[in-house]
C-alpha cells in the first residue's frame, strides 16, 4: 500500500479516536431517528396492507403476492430510499465532523446535525437517486435469475429439486450464481466511483444529479487504491466486530454456569450479558460507521482538493467548540441505566415462561426422522412413539381420491414423473414411496386417508393438512365424507396454508377444529376464524403466544426436531410441538418435569448463550 493511502488510512483513525464522543452521540441520534420513523412506517404499510383485503390478517403467500404488486414494490422501495437516506444523513453528520480536521477545526455534534439538516433536501434526493440507480442496475440480474428459475425448475415440486438436487438444479445454481456474481462486481466498481457522490453534495455544493459523473471523475484513475483502503475498513470491522462480540460470547459461556441454583441472581445476569450483547453491537456499529465517513471523506480531500468547499469555519461556529464530555455524573448516569436496562432484560427474559408443561405431540407426516414421510410405516411410529396427534397431507388424485402425499409430484420421494393431480389411484399405488429413505421400506406405498383414519382411530388424533397445487376439485368435501363414513369428528383437525380452504372447511362443518398454517404474516392472525395457528418456531414470541391465548386461539410450532429448541418452544407456552421426532419430544417433557425454574430459564435462554444440539438431517422440514 502506498504511503499516501497508508496517511490516509493513519489520520482517519486518528480523527475517529479523537472525535469517539462525537460519534458515539450522532449514532445515537440517527438510530433513534430510525425507529422513531421505521416504526410507524412499517405498521402503516401493515395497515395499507390490510386495508386492500377484508382479512384481518394475512399470512406467507398472501403477503408474497402483495410485495410483488405495484403497491408491494412500491413499500419496498420506500423502505429502501428510507434506510439509505437515514444511513445517507448519518454518513453526511460524520463526514462533517470528520472534514474540520485538516483545518484544525473542531466540529461538534450538533453543529454537523445542524448542517446536514439545512441540506436536508440535497441529501434525500441524492439517496433516492443512489436507491434508483442501484435497482436499474440489479433488477436486471434479478429478472433473470427468476426466469432461469422459472424455466429450469418449475417441472416438478420446489421439494424435489431441495432434496434430490437433480442436473438442472445445478445448471439453475450455477448460471444463477454467474449471474449474481456479474451483477455484484458490476455494483461494486459502481459503488466504488460514486463514494465521492455525497461529499461533492455536501463539500461542493454539487447538485445531487450531477454529483454521480463528478464522482466518476474524481476517483478515475483510483479505484483500484479505494478498494484496497475499503477492504482494510471492511476486515478491521469484522477483526473489531469478533472481539467485542467474542468476548461477550466468552464471558457468558463462563458466567452464566455459575448461577445455575439461584434464579434471583441468573435473571440480572442473563439480562446483564443481554444488554451488554445490544452495547457491544451498537459500538460494532458506531465503529463501524465512523471509520467509513472519515476514510471517504479522507481520500475526499486528498483527491477532491482543487473543488470548491464549504466554509467550514462557519460550521464550527455554529455550536460551541467544547463537545460532549465523559464526566463521572454522566458516567455513573449510564452505569445506573445499564443496570436498568439488565434488569429489564432479564425479566423480559422470563416473561411468558411457563412451568407447568401441558403441550400436545404432533407427529409431523408422521414419525418422518425414523420412517418414511406419510407412509404407514410413519404413522405406525408415530403411535409406537406415543404422538397426541399424527399430522398428514392430503390431496386429490386424477380419479377423486384423497391420498396421503406432501408434494406436489413423486420426484422427490421415487424420481417418477408424475403428478399426484395426473395419475390414478392405481397408478399412484404401484409407487415405492420408502426405499428412498431404507430399502428395508420398499413395500411402503402411498396410503389413502381412509387408511390412515381407520389405523390411527382410538389410538392418535389425526390432522389433516389441505394441500392445494392450483387443481383442487373437491378436496374439501371429500375430506369431509371420509372423516364422517370413520366417525372420527371428535379425533380429527384441519388445517392448511391457504386461508379460502380453511373457511370452506368450516362453512361445511362449523363445529370441526380447524387451524392455519403460516410461517409469517402481517396483522392479528389471532383474530382469524381458526382454532389454532401453526407457526414457523420465528413467529412464537412470548407476545404473540399471549395474544393468541388471549383470542382464544391454542399455537403450534414447525419443525422442531432438537430438544434444546423444544424445551425452549415449551417455555413460551405453545400448545403443541410438531415434530419428526415425536419419542425425543416425549423425553424433553419427561426431563423438564425434573428441572427447576433456574434450568428452565437456563433452557429458555440457552440459544443466546449455548449450543443446541446438532438436528439430524431431514428430507423436508417445511410443513
Amino acid at each position: 500500500m502506498t504511503q499516501e493511502h497508508t496517511s490516509i488510512r493513519r489520520e482517519s483513525l486518528q480523527r475517529l479516536r479523537q472525535d469517539w464522543e462525537s460519534v458515539f452521540t450522532m449514532h445515537l441520534a440517527y438510530t433513534a431517528l430510525g425507529i422513531i420513523l421505521f416504526t410507524p412506517l412499517v405498521g402503516i404499510i401493515g395497515r395499507l396492507l390490510l386495508g386492500l383485503s377484508d382479512q384481518p390478517a394475512l399470512a406467507d403467500q398472501d403477503i408474497a403476492w402483495f410485495l410483488l404488486s405495484p403497491a408491494g414494490m412500491t413499500a419496498l422501495v420506500l423502505l429502501a430510499g428510507l434506510t439509505i437516506a437515514i444511513l445517507g444523513f448519518e454518513q453526511a453528520s460524520l463526514m462533517t465532523m470528520g472534514a474540520g480536521h485538516p483545518q484544525g477545526l473542531h466540529i461538534s455534534t450538533p453543529a454537523a446535525l445542524r448542517f446536514t439538516a439545512v441540506r436536508a433536501h440535497s441529501i434525500f434526493a441524492f439517496a433516492i437517486r443512489l436507491v434508483i440507480r442501484v435497482l436499474l442496475l440489479t433488477l436486471p440480474f434479478i429478472a433473470a435469475s427468476g426466469a432461469i428459475a422459472w424455466f429450469l425448475l418449475s417441472a416438478y415440486d420446489i421439494n424435489y429439486y431441495l432434496a434430490e438436487q437433480p442436473a438442472e438444479f445445478w445448471i439453475a445454481a450455477v448460471m444463477i450464481g454467474l449471474l449474481l456474481l456479474a451483477m455484484l462486481l458490476i455494483l461494486l466498481s459502481r459503488l466504488l466511483a460514486w463514494t465521492m457522490a455525497l461529499p461533492l453534495v455536501l463539500f461542493a455544493r454539487v447538485t445531487p444529479a450531477k454529483s454521480f459523473a463528478e464522482s466518476e471523475r474524481l476517483t478515475r484513475g483510483h479505484k483500484r487504491r479505494l478498494l484496497k483502503m475499503l477492504a482494510l475498513w471492511g476486515l478491521l470491522t469484522l477483526l473489531f466486530s469478533t472481539v467485542v462480540l467474542g468476548m461477550v460470547q466468552l464471558l457468558g459461556s463462563w458466567l452464566v454456569p455459575r448461577f445455575y441454583d439461584s434464579i434471583d441472581w441468573l435473571v440480572p445476569v442473563l439480562g446483564g450479558l443481554a444488554a451488554l450483547w445490544i452495547l457491544g453491537n451498537f459500538v460494532v456499529t458506531v465503529f463501524a460507521a465512523g471509520s467509513l465517513a472519515y476514510v471517504l471523506v479522507g481520500f475526499y480531500q486528498q483527491y477532491g482538493a482543487a473543488e470548491a468547499h464549504t466554509d467550514l469555519t462557519a460550521i464550527a461556529q455554529l455550536q460551541p467548540a467544547s463537545g460532549w464530555r465523559l464526566s463521572a455524573p454522566l458516567l455513573t448516569l449510564i452505569l445506573v441505566a445499564a443496570m436498568t436496562s439488565a434488569i429489564l432484560l432479564g425479566h423480559w427474559l422470563v416473561d411468558g415462561i411457563q412451568i407447568k408443561d401441558t403441550v400436545t405431540v404432533v407427529a409431523h407426516r408422521g414419525a418422518a426422522g425414523k420412517a418414511p414421510e406419510n407412509t404407514m410405516a410413519a404413522i405406525r411410529q408415530a403411535i409406537t412413539d406415543n404422538a397426541d396427534w399424527v399430522e398428514i397431507d392430503v390431496q386429490e388424485t386424477a380419479d377423486g381420491a384423497v391420498v396421503v402425499m406432501h408434494d406436489s409430484d413423486f420426484m422427490k420421494l421415487a424420481s417418477v414423473d408424475l403428478k399426484v393431480r395426473d395419475g390414478t389411484l392405481q397408478q399412484i399405488r404401484d409407487i415405492d414411496v420408502g426405499s428412498w429413505f431404507d430399502p428395508r421400506f420398499s413395500a411402503e406405498r402411498v396410503p389413502t386417508l381412509l387408511e390412515v383414519l381407520e389405523k390411527t382411530r382410538g389410538k392418535a388424533r389425526v390432522v389433516i393438512e389441505l394441500k392445494y397445487y392450483g387443481h383442487d376439485r373437491q378436496l374439501e368435501q371429500r375430506v369431509v365424507e371420509i372423516v364422517e363414513q370413520t366417525g372420527m369428528t371428535d379425533e380429527v383437525a384441519i388445517m392448511s396454508l391457504k386461508y379460502e380452504g380453511v373457511q370452506k372447511i368450516r362453512a361445511l362443518r362449523p363445529d370441526w377444529t380447524v387451524g392455519l398454517l403460516s410461517a409469517t404474516a402481517i396483522g392479528d392472525l389471532a383474530r382469524l376464524d381458526v382454532d389454532f395457528l401453526a407457526v414457523a418456531t420465528g413467529m412464537a414470541s412470548p407476545g404473540f403466544v399471549r395474544r393468541s391465548h388471549e383470542q382464544g386461539k391454542q399455537v403450534f410450532v414447525w419443525t422442531v426436531n432438537d430438544a434444546v429448541s423444544m424445551s425452549r418452544m415449551m417455555s413460551l407456552g405453545v400448545d403443541g410441538i410438531i415434530t419428526d421426532e415425536p419419542a425425543l419430544a416425549r423425553e424433553v417433557i419427561a426431563d423438564r418435569a425434573d428441572l427447576n425454574p433456574a434450568e428452565r430459564l437456563l433452557m429458555h435462554a440457552a440459544i443466546l448463550f449455548g449450543r443446541p444440539e446438532p438436528r439430524g438431517r431431514y428430507r423436508d422440514e417445511s410443513p
